[in-house]
Order: structure tokens, then sequence, then C-alpha cells
């Protein structure tokens, strides 16, 4: 049963006090990212407000501008200019060719491309010396692989991190953005040790998490051939694998997770920025599905549990008072 009460307190039977931590764990993929912002839309009309925000990849930079502006009215509106000008102008190169060419040539940088990141973000309300401690929205976390030492790294835990560093190291993907030099390791993208970040947000207390997915293998169209098609299917797996292990974990630990998979039928290549208000109204829609839901779930159990209440009376009738001393 979905519950979706944060900032409360419950007491187990051990009679401990633990405090409920609602959470949203925003997945990575990329441009169809921009359903996130329609999913969380939703969420804020239905009065559901995140404790946590956790984020990977696009998730990530979702994710920042809540913990930036809150989780509230401002915070999408920025949201959804930054989605719009990102869509009007050169934040990304279409030409997937010549940027490829650019990182497999020895000696060619794309620093090019990662200071463009950089400006346009400082650009729209992320400057370079924003720190997690200035952070006023909700608690926040950001996923990276550090491929220097082979493990998952989490910013916002040192309140000195820069928020916009982590964000880029997060969604560092070649050949748009190199990998980043920082914390004493080489970061890529998220998504290549937790696409959906239910573990993480499992280690920073959460009690209830909502899964804003976008992640969405499809059968091959054709028979798998060359090596560039092997190496999308093996990605494929081993997200699709790291998905079902953090859920998992959830389940072992009892922590509810309401994985909500934002799907769109086009196929969007990952440069392509030309269906960013189909993908925002697609994924809201998506959402006020999910909520409608768990709506009726609650009413469902409210229900069943109004109609076994009088039997439980009863009974309780039939044993009270206590019958010794009776004639």
């Amino acid at each position: 049963m979905p519950r979706l009460r944060s900032n409360q307190s419950n007491t187990p039977d051990n009679g401990q006090v633990v405090s409920r931590k609602l959470v949203f764990a925003l997945s990575g993929g990329g441009p169809r990212g921009a359903m996130q912002v329609g999913a969380l839309r939703a969420l804020l009309e239905a009065g559901i407000r995140p404790d946590m925000i956790v984020g990977t990849s696009i998730g990530a930079i979702n994710g920042a501008y809540f913990a930036r502006f809150g989780f509230n009215e401002e915070g999408v509106e920025r949201l959804i200019q930054v989605w719009d000008d990102a869509a009007r102008g050169d934040f990304a190169p279409g030409d997937f060719t010549r940027a490829m060419i650019r990182t497999l040539l020895p000696g060619v940088k794309n620093q090019g491309y990662l200071q463009q990141a950089r400006a346009f973000y400082a650009r729209h309300g992320i400057p370079p010396d924003l720190r997690f401690r200035d952070l006023s929205g909700p608690e926040f976390y950001i996923v990276a692989a550090d491929i220097h030492h082979h493990r998952p790294v989490i910013f916002g835990v040192n309140p000195d991190d820069s928020v916009l560093d982590s964000m880029l190291a997060s969604a560092a993907i070649p050949p748009w953005l190199p990998p980043m030099e920082m914390a004493g390791g080489v970061m890529l993208d998220g998504g290549v040790v937790s696409d959906l970040p239910i573990e993480p947000a499992l280690l920073h207390g959460a009690t209830e998490i909502i899964a804003l997915d976008l992640f969405h293998p499809r059968p091959p169209e054709k028979p798998i051939q060359g090596i560039l098609g092997i190496l999308d299917q093996v990605i494929t797996t081993m997200a699709s694998r790291h998905i079902e292990l953090e859920m998992e974990l959830a389940r072992m630990q009892g922590v509810p997770v309401h994985r909500w998979r934002l799907r769109y039928d086009q196929r969007i290549a990952f440069w392509d920025l030309s269906q960013t208000h189909n993908l925002i109204h697609a994924g809201y829609e998506t959402a006020k599905s999910y909520l409608a839901e768990m709506a009726q779930a609650q009413e469902e159990t409210q229900a069943r549990q109004e109609h076994e209440a009088p039997a439980w009376k009863r009974r309780l009738a039939d044993l009270w008072p206590p019958r010794w001393g009776r004639s």
C-alpha cells in the first residue's frame, strides 16, 4: 500500500521512533529526461513532495533545479525554461559523427563542449561557485561512476562539493562530455553504476521511493550485428540487471518502491531535443495515470479495512467483559 507521507514519524513494535523519508529517484535517459519534468509537475500538483532527491545523469540535472529553487512551481518553470533553451540552442552537438571523431583523434579534446555546458547551466541558475550546502530545496545527492577506482561516487555527502561539477560528472558521456577528473578520480556518467539510483536512496535513509524510470529497453529490430550492435545490447543488459538488483535490495529492506516507467513510443536519438514538449506532456500524463492507480489502491485498502473492522469488534465483544463471576 503506498503511504506517500513525508516529514512524519511512526513507531514500530520496538518502540523506536523512525522518521519517514520519501525519496524521488531520477534515472538517466538523455533527452527523454523531459518526461521526468512532466511527471514531477504532476507530483507537485498532487501535493506529493520529496524529503530527498537522488539523481543520475539527466536525472541529476533535473533534480538539481528543485534542490536549488525548491520543489515548487518556480522550480518547475525554471526547469522547463532550461529544456526550452537547450532545444532551441546548440547545447549538444547534433552532428554525432563529428563529435565522435573529435573524441577518437589523438590530441583533440572535447573541452569545448564541457565549457559550453558550464556556461549554459551558469546562465540558468547553477553557477560554478554553488555548493551543496547552499541548496535550499530537498536534500539532494548525485550519482557518478569513478572509472579510475571502479566504484560509484555520491556527490552531496560533502557539503562543499560543487553542484555544477557534480551534475556534469554524472552526465559525462563521450563524445559530448569527456570524463571529468575530480574528487581524486575520473568521473563518468552515473548510469554506469546506478541508472535508477535506488541503492543510493536507501543508503541515505529512504523509507519510501518514487522512482522515475526512463530506462526503456527494446528488442533489436534486426539481428544483432557488428561491434556497436553487440555493445548496445551488452550495456542494456547490464543496466537492466543493475535495476533488478537494486529493486530487490529495497524489497529486502522493506522499503516500498513505486517504479514509474516513463515510456515514449518514438525512438529519440541521444542528441535530439526536438521532442521536448511532447515528452514533457507524455511524462505528465503517465504520472497522472500512476497517481490514479495509487489512489484507487488506497481506497480499496481503506474499504477492506472498514469491512473487516466490524467482525473484529464482534469478536472482542464476545470476550469482554470477562465471563468469570457470572452466574
